[in-house]
């Protein structure tokens, strides 16, 4: 039902639950009788979106209430967190989900693990969102595996999932903003079928991800994101407790006026979302994912009839939810229109030019020198670590050195894949709580990592602004970083460089068999 209205082109309405923690409660119910309620061949809302652990607590997974939404008659799009399970888990979830016929399913990085049982849980961040795309994508076609003779491959039996990805949009600065639109291009290049904003509260940022989707020429479907606002869920959000959520001091005044009223504001936010649902329609993205805490079967209801009679007034309302701070940046000039528009110039052309920085461009000489496949410093140091594969002791001595030096200067993990060069000497295992290797997850709030309890910058800030210093943005925008390979853990990167065994490696090879026309 989703997949068919946004591929026909028409609107499509998904409603959020959040299944809550224990195998019955309140949030596992209500996400039961909506369905109910609200199947049908006329209904106006095509599926129940169902949250994976949000906020990083403990939930019920929700693979096992799709089935049950599904035999009600109503479509069901499960969220998708990369941050509770490895690759393999990841594979073994999505071949469940497949045998149930649950096909549609919203990747997200996942928000860092807050609790859990005797202590805080762990987070794996094995895959970001874009190799988990990637992979699911891979599923679809027949994934090849290894065979049951040395040496064959055998093709798995293919899946059919639709697969929806997230953009962040609400950020303050252009090394955070940046970053998220480049994200985004990535996950539609390995295979999102349609895109969700996060929540949000000013129509001008939502604007600028459609902009910046036709200027890059991304034609997949758009759906934005209408978050019933309560008094009390701003107040967490605006004091920073919901990562990537992002709730001004403006809004939040008027959220506690409202809160003041006989109805402590309800009729006041249900409007307020049903003028977004009408603006979002107006504005030509393709349907709306309306969420809140304690919402009922009848308020999604009326948001949808209500944005219904608000349809001819739609622009009037613009003024009404244009909640920006102090010195927010805006990648794209103020619009003329909110109308769709079929051309938009790629607005990286026109920012300002970055600052060089010395150490970055001191590492990228040295990397011309010794890394560059064919320089004369990549020859000699090919042949000595090769030697070193018949001295051990020597092989040891090497990367205890090379260790050393790579955790003095860049605060390497010993992982043995390095992923330095494609993240502008910055190392994601020390500097990004979630490891991620494509680009930002959406939790960071003015310039700093939203999972670290100390003023830590977003690593994806610092790799923006050394890749914008030496003009090498396009290559930010489009290099693509395959997953970390485990088995390299804690042995010579530089030895799994020269000797090919690293990703880069792969990378290489695979482009080389590329065809020409391919080749960009």
């Amino acid at each position: 039902m989703l997949r068919d209205k946004l591929e026909k082109g028409e609107f499509a309405i998904t409603c959020e639950f959040v299944p809550g923690r224990g195998k019955t409660g309140p949030g596992v119910e209500a996400a039961i009788e909506f369905a109910k309620a609200v199947a049908g061949p006329d209904s106006k809302i095509h599926a129940v979106s169902l949250t994976d652990n949000p906020g990083g607590n403990s939930a019920m997974i929700p693979d096992a209430l799709a089935p049950e939404i599904q035999k009600q008659g109503l479509d069901v799009l499960v969220h998708f967190s990369c941050r509770d399970l490895n690759r393999n888990a990841v594979e073994s979830r999505l071949d469940a989900l497949a045998r149930a016929g649950v096909n549609n399913i919203l990747v997200l990085t996942g928000d860092y693990p807050a609790s859990g049982y005797e202590g805080n849980a762990a987070g794996v961040f094995d895959l970001d969102s874009v190799q988990t795309v990637k992979y699911i994508k891979a599923m679809n076609a027949g994934l090849e595996v290894a065979g049951a003779k040395k040496g064959t491959t055998t093709q798995l039996p293919k899946t059919n999932f639709y697969v929806a990805a997230a953009v962040s949009p609400f950020k303050l600065r252009e090394e955070e903003l940046v970053p998220q639109f480049f994200k985004l291009e990535k996950k539609i290049a390995a295979g999102a079928d349609f895109i969700i904003t996060q929540l949000g509260y000013d129509m001008r940022k939502f604007l600028e991800v459609k902009r910046y989707m036709t200027s890059r020429g991304l034609k997949v479907p758009l759906i934005g994101n209408v978050y019933v606002l309560s008094y009390g869920a701003g107040k967490t959000m605006n004091a920073g407790m919901v990562p990537g959520c992002v709730v001004t001091d403006e809004l939040l005044k008027v959220l506690e006026a409202e809160s003041k009223e006989p109805d402590k504001g309800k009729a006041k936010r249900l409007d307020r979302a049903a003028k977004m649902v009408a603006m979002f329609k107006g504005m030509g993205f393709n349907g709306v994912h309306i969420g809140g805490f304690g919402l009922k079967t009848d308020d999604f209801l009326f948001i949808i009839k209500r944005a219904d009679d608000f349809a001819g007034q739609w622009e009037s309302f613009i003024p009404e939810v244009c909640f920006s701070r102090k010195d927010e940046f805006y990648l794209f000039p103020p619009p003329v229109t909110y109308r769709p528009t079929d051309v938009e110039e790629d607005p990286i052309k026109h920012l300002p030019p970055g600052h060089v920085q010395i150490g970055y461009s001191i590492s990228q000489a040295f990397h011309r020198v010794v890394f560059d496949r064919g320089s004369l410093g990549c020859r000699l140091l090919t042949s000595y670590y090769q030697m070193t594969l018949k001295h051990p002791g020597l092989a040891r001595f090497t990367h205890f050195n090379e260790y050393m030096v790579k955790m003095l200067s860049f605060g390497c993990r010993d992982c043995g894949d390095c992923a330095l060069p494609d993240m502008a000497y910055c190392c994601p295992q020390s500097m990004c709580a979630k490891q991620q290797r494509n680009g930002p997850c959406g939790d960071s709030k003015c310039g700093l990592c939203g999972a670290c309890e100390d003023e830590k910058p977003c690593a994806w800030t610092v790799v923006y602004s050394r890749m914008k210093g030496a003009g090498k943005l396009d290559d930010m925008r489009n290099h693509y970083v395959p997953p970390r390979k485990m088995n390299l853990a804690y042995t010579s990167g530089w030895a799994n460089y020269f000797l090919n065994k690293d990703h880069a490696a792969a990378a290489e090879a695979s482009k080389e068999k590329e065809p020409e026309s391919t080749k960009p």
